[in-house]
């Protein structure tokens, strides 16, 4: 169990450096759209590429922070029944609560498996997004944000389920 404890340390610490990468990212974010916008009405020159950049942000800063969001236990999902589960027939309701972890566990893997090959493409072909000769930027470390962030959260997934597990098999366990 104190492998199982510390593992999730090790996770939790992960976790929570991508959340703090992406909350610096979302700064600096709203820092670029701000100078775009000053630069468009008194001067009248925006930033070139703030449009890209933006986008691109928003899929890599959902994907930091999606471990971060289920750890924390903000992941939306409809836990009436669990929640009944859990009071009535804690067994029943963790048995359940690690099937649907696992089932996360296998989402994640899914994901993963499509984003590990496309971000090797991406990175070997030197593919960029934007408008070349305006902006352009490499697409590899979106995907490898990708990769990371579904990593990442199937390892919470995997962190849950063996809580849930621990619980079924030992019912006074709190961790």
């Amino acid at each position: 169990m104190r492998v199982l404890d510390f593992c999730d340390r090790i996770v939790g610490s992960a976790v929570w450096s991508t959340n703090a990468l992406a909350a610096v990212w979302v700064m600096l974010m709203m820092l670029a759209v701000v100078a775009d916008i000053i630069g468009r009405f008194l001067f009248n020159s925006p930033i070139a590429g703030t449009t890209e950049m933006v986008t691109l942000s928003v899929v890599a800063i959902l994907y930091l922070q999606l471990s971060y969001t289920l750890r924390s236990g903000a992941m939306t999902r409809s836990d009436a029944l669990i929640n009944r589960l859990l009071a009535s027939r804690p067994r029943l309701g963790h048995a359940l609560n690690a099937l649907f972890c696992i089932a996360g566990v296998v989402l994640m893997g899914a994901i993963i498996s499509v984003a590990w090959p496309k971000w090797l493409d991406a990175y070997d072909s030197d593919f960029y997004v934007g408008v070349i000769g305006v902006f352009a930027f490499p697409d590899w470390p979106r995907l490898l944000i990708v990769f990371i962030g579904c990593t990442l959260t199937g390892l919470q997934f995997l962190m849950l389920a063996a809580r849930d597990v621990r619980k079924l098999i030992n019912p006074a366990t709190n961790a």
